[in-house]
């Protein structure tokens, strides 16, 4: 089947999502776990994901000139349309990632990031009130153009005034809430979702994990009732996932696989940051058990890209 720039799939962000957590988790594994050699595999993966940021936003931009009409039956299809909102969050990452490194290049990316995921979740909430949906319809994919605004706190703490940050948390956490009663109704009371959906079941794990780094940031660095709320519960989920693990293990690669990274990455470094407020031995032994596990299921994912990319499985028409 002939390939085209024309079927460069707007999921192919969730590489960068991937990428980025991962980055971030080695800069505050340098940090806060006192690994010094972790300073040189972050730059390195600093690099690699900036490259590959590049690489993807420009052949989306290059896909946008010359496919407008593709780009916009993907901004209305009613789940593709969620991983829009991917284009601001890799921003968001990518200056998270830069803070460590560069702060003047993250507060810029954050300046990018930060309008543009708000213009998404418009754009997505408009779409979403004006459509009719069925159920079935609903996954966890459609945290991220909403549920994604927790990311903004985490640099905008410095970028802009602190109600600044508050607004965006206080959105993401609400639509959280929503989102998630409504994506176990579905799961629960409906059929189950197709098998290219079934990874992300991992993206129920980045809300609360991602909230708990917010919260972190928002109130330097307290960890009280409300930041291990959302913590507990990232990990809760994780462990069920665990439980089910023989379900994704027999899963047909998909680029969907990528929604298993960013959210493991987002426990990672929220399990670190939980480890820099308590100090607690148990806890620094999950914290490089998770940046392991994140590490190589990140690893794995990317060598599977790679051969599908080799066998020409990327940039050709999906299945509905």
């Amino acid at each position: 089947m002939q390939r085209s720039l024309q079927f460069f799939p707007v999921q192919l962000f969730a590489v960068i999502m991937g990428l980025s957590g991962l980055t971030i988790a080695f800069a505050k594994a340098w940090h806060f776990l006192k690994l010094d050699s972790f300073e040189y595999i972050y730059k390195l993966l600093l690099f690699i994901d900036t490259a590959m940021f590049f690489v993807i936003f420009f052949a989306y931009i290059i896909k946008w000139i010359k496919y407008p009409k593709a780009v916009s039956k993907e901004f209305s299809h009613p789940i593709k349309s969620s991983f829009g909102a991917a284009i601001s969050i890799s921003f968001l990452l990518i200056s998270i990632a830069y803070y460590d490194y560069a702060p003047s290049v993250s507060i810029a990316l954050w300046y990018i990031g930060a309008p543009l995921h708000l213009f998404f979740t418009y754009k997505v909430m408009n779409y979403w009130l004006e459509h009719k949906f069925e159920v079935h319809q609903i996954n966890p994919a459609w945290f991220i153009p909403v549920v994604g605004n927790v990311l903004v706190p985490v640099v905008g703490f410095d970028a802009q005034n602190t109600l600044v940050s508050i607004f965006f948390y206080a959105i993401g956490i609400f639509f959280w809430i929503v989102l998630f009663t409504i994506v176990i109704y579905r799961m629960i009371f409906h059929h189950p979702v197709g098998q290219r959906l079934v990874p992300t079941f991992f993206i129920l794990i980045a809300p609360p994990a991602v909230g708990f780094i917010s919260y972190f940031r928002l109130t330097f660095g307290l960890i009280d009732t409300s930041s291990l709320f959302l913590y507990f519960i990232a990990l809760f989920i994780f462990v069920l996932l665990l439980t089910m693990m023989k379900k994704f293990i027999s899963l047909k690669f998909f680029i969907s696989w990528w929604a298993y990274t960013f959210p493991m990455a987002a426990l990672t470094i929220s399990t670190i940051l939980m480890y820099s407020a308590s100090h607690n031995t148990l806890i620094y032994s999950l914290s490089l058990f998770l940046l392991t596990f994140t590490t190589l299921l990140v690893g794995f994912v990317a060598y599977k890209t790679y051969i599908a990319v080799k066998n020409q499985k990327i940039c050709i028409p999906e299945e509905e």
